[in-house]
């Protein structure tokens, strides 16, 4: 997470999932890790499901902001 005082780069990263993170909720939910296809799957339909529906994200997001500062 950022500080108050960084100085934001349009470069910067806002958030992230590695494969760290799709390993862990595969152990949870799987009770296994993935393979090196099942990652490239995921890649695809987190990419299509993010894509889909980023607008409703940004429109929680946005509506939410006001109440967090």
């Amino acid at each position: 997470m950022f500080t108050s005082d960084h100085k934001f780069k349009n470069t910067d990263l806002v958030y992230s999932i590695t494969v760290n993170d799709l390993q862990n909720e595969a152990a949870s939910c799987l009770g296994r890790t993935l393979t090196t296809n099942e990652i490239i799957v995921i890649q695809d339909l987190l990419s299509d499901g993010i894509g889909e529906t980023i607008s409703f994200i940004y429109d929680a997001i946005f509506s939410e902001l006001p109440n967090r500062l």
